[in-house]
C-alpha cells in the first residue's frame, strides 16, 4: 500500500463517483478505477459498493477512509515540518534526560532554550543514562544528561555538576533521628537499589560504598527508576541513596541524611553527552543554556 493509493480512495470517498475523483487527482478515470481495484486486492476485501449509484463504501471503506486522511494529514505535517527546517524556519532539538536531572539542571535549561528559541521544536525522552548511548548512536537524541554516565565513542561529555550523595530512610527508622548515618550502620537495613539496568553506574557506585566500608549489603529490590525506589523507602521496604538534589524536592514519608564516614567524600555527577561531530546550531544553543562545564571537565 502506497500513499498515492490512499490519496486515491479518499478522493473517491469525498465526491463517490469515478468521474469527478478522476478529475480532481488530474488523471484518466480507468486509472483510478485500476488503483482502487489494486488496493482492494491488496487488502483482499472490498471498499466501494460499484452497484450502487451514487457509489458507496463498504464497511471496511469506511474504516480506511478514516485511517487514511489520518496518515495523509500527519505525512503533510511532517513534510511541511521537515521543509521549514532545511530552509531554517524552524528546528528540533531533541534531549534525553534521566529522572534526577529534572531536580537540578534541565528545568532551567529547557526554560532558557524556550525562551530563546521558542521556534525550536524540543522532543524530550525519559531514558536510564545507559539508555542514552544507543540513543546518542542511532541519532534518536542530540544530547543526554544523566549521571555517572560512561565514555561514549565519539562523543563529548562534560560535568555539569557534582553532589553529596544521601540515604533515604523511613521516618520510624532507628537511624532517622540521627543528622548523619555511615554505612555501617545501614549493615542490617535492606537496600534499595536503581536503576535495575545491568550496566547501571549509580548502583555499582553505591554499592563500592557498601564494600569500601567493609559491608556486604542485603540487596531486597532493584527498582527502575529513583522515585520507585524512594516510595519503597516510604513503605519500610529498606534504604536506597539520591543526590542532594533529589533530596531538597524531598517528601514528608521519607527522611534523607548525609553519609558520615566512609562514603561521605564520594561525589555523583550529573553529565551532558553529545556527539563530538554534531554541528546543529540548537544543540550549541541548549549547551549554553546548560551549566558552564566544572572547572575539572574529566569525567
Amino acid at each position: 500500500m502506497n500513499l498515492r493509493a490512499l490519496q486515491c480512495f479518499v478522493i473517491l470517498a469525498e465526491e463517490l463517483n469515478f468521474s469527478r475523483a478522476a478529475e480532481r487527482l488530474h488523471i484518466a478515470q480507468p486509472a483510478l478505477s485500476q488503483q482502487i481495484r489494486s488496493l482492494e486486492e491488496r487488502l483482499g476485501t472490498q471498499l466501494v459498493d460499484r452497484a450502487r449509484r451514487p457509489l458507496v463504501l463498504t464497511e471496511a471503506g469506511h474504516y480506511l477512509c478514516s485511517e487514511a486522511r489520518q496518515i495523509l494529514g500527519s505525512v503533510e505535517q511532517v513534510t511541511r515540518a521537515a521543509q521549514e527546517i532545511g530552509v531554517g524556519r524552524r528546528g528540533w532539538l531533541s534531549v534525553g534526560f534521566t529522572r534526577s536531572s529534572m531536580y537540578s539542571v534541565l528545568p532551567p535549561a529547557l526554560k532558557a532554550f524556550h525562551h530563546a528559541y521558542p521556534q525550536v521544536e524540543l522532543k524530550l525522552f525519559e531514558m536510564l543514562t545507559e539508555e542514552q548511548t544507543d540513543a546518542l548512536r542511532d541519532l534518536r537524541i542530540h544530547i543526554g544528561i544523566g549521571r555517572q554516565p560512561v565514555a561514549v565513542e565519539g562523543c563529548t561529555s562534560y560535568p555539569l555538576m557534582r553532589e553529596r550523595v544521601m540515604a533515604a530512610l523511613e521516618p520510624n527508622h532507628p537511624l532517622a533521628a540521627q543528622q548523619t548515618v555511615q554505612i555501617t550502620e545501614l549493615a542490617d537495613t535492606p537496600l534499595i537499589l536503581y536503576p535495575k539496568h545491568q550496566n547501571a553506574q549509580f548502583k555499582r557506585s553505591v554499592l563500592s560504598l557498601y564494600r569500601d566500608a567493609g559491608v556486604t549489603p542485603f540487596v531486597a529490590h532493584e527498582a527502575y527508576e529513583i522515585q520507585t525506589a524512594i516510595a519503597l523507602v516510604a513503605a519500610g521496604l529498606g534504604v536506597t541513596f539520591i543526590g542532594e538534589s533529589v533530596a531538597r524536592h524531598g517528601r514528608n514519608d521519607v527522611v534523607f541524611r548525609h553519609l558520615a564516614g566512609p562514603g561521605s567524600s564520594y561525589r555523583s555527577t550529573l553529565a551532558a553527552t553529545f556527539r563530538t561531530d554534531d554541528a546543529s546550531p540548537h544543540l550549541r544553543a541548549f549547551l549554553d543554556c546548560l551549566p558552564p562545564p566544572l572547572a575539572d571537565a574529566a569525567l
